[in-house]
């Protein structure tokens, strides 16, 4: 190889080198900016689970102090059917206020909302399907049931079985 032709690739290499530097920089500098990054994003993940929990416990709290006011008025009011009815109203408007729904009983029977614990012959009063009596009522939170109402309903005998 003559000297020009060497010149030629120890400059070529150089240039390789220097070009191979730049990037092993670059891979080191986004390297540590992806770091950091990550470590930001789970900074501001744990601050929003706290804010969160925050927010729930306060929500609990506000929640269980109402409560406990119903508690004080069983433990310190003489006992009596109106005090029972009172209470339990008020334990129903603060749970109301939260979402609470009762499930609608005075429609057919559907059995995404009802449970059924008995049932009974269809006549002209109750046709077949049709809810006849609440057992226990039924709640939703929200658009979430969390209890189903039962219920007792009126079914359509069965003539085959005479």
């Amino acid at each position: 190889m003559s000297a020009p032709d060497e010149l030629v690739v120890s400059e070529a290499i150089k240039g390789l080198q220097e070009e191979v530097a730049q990037l092993r920089d670059l891979f080191q500098r986004r390297l540590i900016e992806d770091k950091s990054k990550n470590a930001l994003i789970e900074t501001v993940q744990e601050q929003a689970r706290s804010v969160t929990d925050a927010l729930r416990y306060r929500q609990l709290e506000t929640l269980i102090k109402e409560v406990l006011l119903a508690v004080d008025r069983l433990q310190t009011e003489p006992p009596s059917p109106e005090l029972v009815e009172s209470v339990t109203e008020e334990l129903l408007e603060v749970f109301f206020r939260r979402d609470l729904v009762e499930v609608d009983d005075s429609a057919e029977f559907d059995a995404r909302v009802h449970q059924i614990v008995d049932t009974v012959g269809a006549s002209e009063e109750f046709p077949a399907n049709s809810i006849v009596a609440v057992a226990r009522k039924g709640y939703l939170l929200g658009d979430r049931l969390l209890r189903p109402t039962q219920v007792t309903v009126a079914v359509q005998a069965d003539d085959d079985a005479a």
